[in-house]
Order: C-alpha cells, then structure tokens, then sequence
C-alpha cells in the first residue's frame, strides 16, 4: 500500500485511493498505523459507519510502544484540547463517525467539536466497515429492525471519497471485510486492493513453519457449517420468493399483543412448531423425521452430540426481528432444558444502541459460569454482529433467511473470534479450536456459501468453482438430508445451491438487475471513452446515452455536495431531481438488460459449449454474437471491463443455465460423457464439472 501511495505522489488532480478486503482479526487497525509510521504521516482521519469500534482504535495506538507519543481524538475530547491538537506538529489519530460528521446544529452549521475536521489537511483518511456504504440496501440486512433509521443516516447512497466528504486529504484507505460490491461496481483495480481471506487465513495457520517462531494464527478457530432440512412439511410454510423456497422468516414469525394495558407480549404465529424445532436441537425428532432416519448412526444434533457439547455452552441466535427475539425468550425460559441457559435478548431500543448492547451478554456469561448453569444464549436481529467481539461465542444458530453473502458471512465470522488464555508460565490455552455455524435453511445458505466463494475467487486469478473448493476445503459443510449427514464437495455445493431452479425463475435470472452495474463510478469510465460512446449511440435504445450518463454524473455530484452541506436534508426540488436521476439511472440499466437477455438465446444457437462464454464471444463467433445482440464484440469487451456487467453474477447464471440445460439434455441423450469429462462454459472462464476430483 506504502509503494502504491509512493508511485502517486506526484498525481495533483485525484488523491490516490486503495482497499483492504481483509476478513475480521486480520487486524486492519494496527496494520493502519503502521502504514502511518512507514509513510511518516502527521494527521490521520478515521471515519467508520460504526461508532462501537472506537475502543480498537484507541487501544491499539495508544497501548503499543511503536506509537509513543502519538495523539488520539475524538468526540469526546474538549473544545479547547482540539483546537489545540489542530495546530500541533504532533503526530495524532483523529476519530469520527459519520453520522455524527454528517450531523448540523439547529441553524445548518457544522457542530462546534467538528469544525478543526474541516480545517485540516488531512495526510490520510481511513474509511473503516466501507461494506456498510458499499451494500446499500443489503447493508441493513445487518441492522436491527429497530435502527433502520441509524442505517439510513449512516449508509451513502454510493461509494465514499474527497467529494462526498468535504474534507482536504493527500490520500484514501478503504477498510472492510466483505466488501464486493464496491469491488465489483469498479471503484478500485485490481493495483488498489489487497486480499486478506479466511480461507488465506486458514491455509496460513495450516501450513505455518514453527522454524519461524509460534504459529500467529494458532487461536483463530477453524468454522465448520452443519444445515439441516427441517422436514418436507416445513415447506408448507414457504412464502413467496425467488425460488418460493422454504423462508426461516416465516418459519419464525412473531407478533406483539398488549393483553393489559402497558404490558407487551411476543408471541410465534405457531408456539407448537418452535417448540418441536427446539426438540430438534435436542435430537428429539418429530415422527416425520424419525421416518427419514432409516438406517445408520444418528446424525448428530447441537444440543445433543458431545461433539457439540463445548461449543453450545455460549451461543448467538440470529433472529428474524425483534418480536421472533422476544417470543423465543419465553418460549426458553418455560423450556425444562433451554430454561437453565441464561437468556438475552439483545434487540429492539430498550437492549441499548451499537456496544451498549454488549455489557448484557458479558454479564450473562459470567453468571452462568459463576452459577453453574449450562451456558448461556443471545438472541439478536442484528445486534452485535458487526464490529463487535465476544470470545466466549462458539456457534451461530442462524434461524433468519438473509439475502446476500455479505450480510451472511459478516454475521457468521462473529463466532469466530479467538478465545484463549495465557497461564502465569506464558503458555497458550486455545479455549476455542472449531467454532460452528448452524443453518436450518439449506437451500438459502448453500446458495450464498457457492456466491460467497465466486466472490472471492473473484478478488484474485481463482476460478469461481476452485474459489468454492478452497472454501470448503477450511469451512467444511455437512447436510442433514434424507436422515443423514453428509459432507459436501465443491460440486455438490453448486448443485445444491442450483437445485429447483426452473426456466421461469432462470428467465427471471437474465432479466436482474444485478447483471448491470450503472453507478456514478460505471458511467464516469464510460464517458471517458468517447469512441464507445458514439458506436453505442448507433443502436436506438443508446440514442441519448452520453448526454443522460453525464447528466446522472453531474447530478449525482452535486446532489451528494447539497446533501452533505444541508446536513443530510434535500428540499422538495433537489429531491425532483434526485427521482429524475435516478429514473435515468434505471432507463440506462433496463436497456442494458435488455441485451443481456438475448445471451441466453447465443448460448443455444452457438456449437462451442465447452469453451467459455466470454472466449467464445470474443474468439470464436464473433459475427454471430454480433448478429444475435446488436452490439459489436470490441465494444462488448469494452463494457466488460468497465465494470458495467457484472461478471460474478453473470458466472452464476451461466452455470445455473448449463445445469438446468445439461439435466434436461440428459434424459433426451443417455449417451452423453460421464460428469468428470465434461465441463461447464461460465461468463469469463470454463470450469471442470468434478472439481472435487481434480482437487484430489
């Protein structure tokens, strides 16, 4: 990052920029101040979408010798004791929230404490949890129901920089550990980002050279996931959806009742079948379970196997909302056995805003080791699994069905924090060897596991199915289907994650919205080709495109100045304009989509379908791809590498397309190769269809 920043000294026109996609304890706070130290930088800005991190970035600069004599300001920090540090020539770490920086006294002016913000020239500003800016919308899968209106202060409508800021600085960093989305809207190249991934993480404690010294790695846990289909007659709780496919939210739903005046009360939509789910954690099946297990050795249950016994002393249970968090506390606190847990329930106002929430579940804890109890439970719909750590947390129960990988993993990663002790002889105790993640809705999470690992095969040169392998390859998966428990490969990951997929949600596929990338970031690149703007302009729909893609630019620009100077506030004309902006935006992406429909029909009528798309349509036919899409392939390849197609989607619905074909061309042809000799064409790759073979 020092070497990139260097190289870019001399650029006056943009302040270089680059990104950690470094998962949680990798440790991207101490790593920053030491980029500080190696760039010999006097004023830094931390600025976070979540205030509860500011204890880590107090404690690692003020607690480690490298960085004696260094300064840190925050909010609490007297008006005088600021105004002071702005003029010093010491070195200091400043810290801030957005929301707060954001923020305007009465009158529309900048808050007393921030105005030496605005003063300084900022040698860097570190934007720390960008995936919270990055998601959008999917961020607040991560916030209690409660706090949606926390999320929308915090969350920007696009990425963050000097603009969007307001403020003077010689240099970006970008901290998070999921943050696809802004890598692959193009925010950053591929020079501007640096990996760090669990899986890097395993195979470097894996294959640690003890000639070097103690294994660093040594108390971060290995996380195993164990699904569980709850029964057929589960489905028919189903609601509507993509797949309109079983939905742990309606599985959970609760609702509130005030019987007498000022008392509230949560209660499940159906208190027998929660009660029969908890049976099931106990191993305690429903007769239509116990007809599944035919045969064989049980397969093993949280509450019931010994392998388990450790690891369910202190767990989280990730809830649909606040009313599933309360219901499932009476229903445990009337349990014979889930009654002598100490329960939490940290969600809704009264469990305190972002780490007020924490000092609860520690209290707990201590009680039910100081009490003898079996352990203790956390029921959250948010809280508390985002920048926050609790040791003593060993499994995750995700009992809510979330939509992206991101919100998914963010949540997960929370159980696997290290947990050791180190005796008065110096020795390490790893308290916490494997963490685990129970899942009760297979389809769902096996479908974000297979995204989560095109994901970040697409960070680097991985093939997406081999980014799925190296996955669980340290995040071993297990299914409990048709009354056994089996371990997953890479393969049947993807056809799990594929299966009851049918045309019609696979035409809904070719016609997302995700396929298409139209940001601010998307169009500024294309703008900045002229001559594939004009050859665009040739086709009808494209007619305009120029002119409405910077007329989205500028508008967006300026509407994120006005906002930030309005404190946040648009009056009713900008927001016209902000609709009229955004219709655009829209028209843009549905012309796009509308060319992107027409791959499917390439598919189908080209030969080559055992190369990759993307090879074929650049190498092999590119007459007909133009014939068929109306769009020639040098400018095609040109969008590619915009960003303005999604390739990682784009990957998941070309291998979604070729499964669903290949099973129906099986029981047409019975001569076709055997599985392990064919392979599957996807958008900018081919991959093998035995990938657990190749591995082996």
């Amino acid at each position: 990052t020092a070497a990139y920043f260097k190289n870019r000294a001399g650029d006056k026109a943009k302040a270089p920029k680059f990104l950690w996609n470094a998962k949680m304890r990798f440790g991207k706070t101490f790593a920053t101040y030491q980029l500080a130290r190696a760039m010999d930088w006097k004023r830094v800005l931390v600025l976070t979408y979540k205030p509860a991190v500011q204890a880590a970035w107090h404690d690692d600069l003020l607690n480690h010798v490298d960085f004696a004599g260094w300064r840190f300001i925050d909010r609490d920090t007297p008006l005088v004791a600021r105004s002071i540090a702005a003029t010093a020539e010491d070195q200091q770490v400043w810290f801030a929230s957005f929301q707060d920086l954001n923020g305007r006294t009465a009158d529309g002016q900048i808050k007393a404490h921030n105005e030496a913000i605005h003063e300084i020239d900022w040698d860097c500003i570190v934007i720390d949890e960008y995936h919270f800016g990055a998601w959008r919308d999917a961020a607040r899968d991560l916030y209690d129901p409660t706090e949606k209106s926390l999320a929308e202060r915090e969350e920007p409508q696009d990425s963050i920089d000097d603009e969007d800021l307001g403020l003077k600085s010689a240099h970006y960093l970008y901290l998070s550990g999921t943050p696809f989305r802004a890598i692959t809207n193009g925010e950053f190249t591929e020079d501007q980002i640096f990996n760090w991934t669990y899986i890097d993480e395993q195979s470097a404690k894996e294959h640690w050279d003890s000639l070097n010294g103690p294994n660093p790695y040594r108390e971060l846990p290995r996380m195993e996931l164990f699904a569980y289909r709850m029964g057929e007659q589960a489905e028919a709780w189903a609601e509507d959806g993509e797949f309109n496919g079983f939905s742990l939210n309606a599985y959970f739903k609760a609702s509130k009742s005030s019987p007498d005046a000022g008392t509230a009360v949560y209660e499940f939509d159906d208190p027998a079948r929660v009660s029969e789910f908890l049976e099931m954690l106990r191993g305690k099946l429903a007769e239509q379970m116990k007809l599944q297990v035919l045969a064989g050795r049980k397969p093993p249950f949280p509450y019931e196997s010994p392998d388990f016994a450790e690891a369910v002393k202190h767990t989280v249970w990730y809830m649909p909302d606040v009313a599933a968090c309360h219901a499932m506390h009476d229903l445990l606190k009337q349990h014979k056995y889930f009654g002598d847990f100490e329960i939490v329930v940290a969600a809704g106002n009264a469990a305190g805003q972002g780490a007020d929430a924490l000092p609860p579940v520690e209290l707990a804890i201590e009680t039910a080791v100081k009490h003898r109890k079996i352990g203790s439970i956390t029921l959250s719909c948010g809280k508390l699994l985002t920048g926050v750590t609790v040791p003593e947390w060993s499994a995750i129960f995700m009992l809510r069905s979330l939509k992206s990988p991101e919100s998914y993993f963010q949540a997960a990663f929370r159980v696997q924090s290290p947990w050791a002790h180190r005796d008065a002889e110096g020795r390490l105790e790893v308290r916490k060897q494997t963490c685990y993640v129970f899942e009760f809705d297979p389809n769902r999470a096996l479908q974000l596991v297979a995204e989560y690992g095109i994901r970040l095969g697409a960070t680097g040169d991985v093939r997406p199915a081999d980014a799925v392998g190296q996955l669980i390859n340290y995040l071993p998966i297990f299914a409990f289907e048709g009354g056994q428990m089996h371990e997953l490969d890479a393969q049947a990951v993807m056809d799990w994650a594929t299966a009851g997929i049918g045309a019609t949600a696979l035409a809904a596929r070719w016609n997302s919205p995700l396929l298409v990338d139209v940001n601010e970031h998307t169009l500024e690149a294309m703008l900045g080709h002229p001559d594939l703007l004009k050859s665009l302009e040739q086709i009808e729909d494209f007619r305009a495109l120029a002119q409405n893609a910077q007329q989205i630019v500028t508008s967006t620009k300026n509407l994120k100045k006005v906002k930030r100077e309005q404190g946040g506030e648009l009056d009713p004309d900008q927001k016209r304009e902000q609709s009229d902006t955004a219709k655009k935006r829209k028209e843009i992406r549905e012309k796009l989509q509308k060319f992107l429909a027409r791959i499917p029909v390439f598919m189908y009528v080209t030969d080559f379908r055992e190369e990759a798309l993307k090879d074929v349509i650049e190498s092999l036919d590119s007459a007909l791809f133009e014939r068929v899409t109306g769009l020639t392939v040098d400018d095609f390849k040109l969008l590619s590498k915009l960003g303005l197609f999604n390739a990682q989607n784009m990957n998941a619905a070309i291998y979604q397309f070729k499964a669903f074909e290949d099973a129906s061309l099986h029981y047409a042809d019975e001569s076709q190769p055997e599985p392990r000799e064919m392979r599957l064409g996807l958008w900018d790759r081919s991959v093998s269809a035995r990938i657990a073979e190749e591995q082996q």
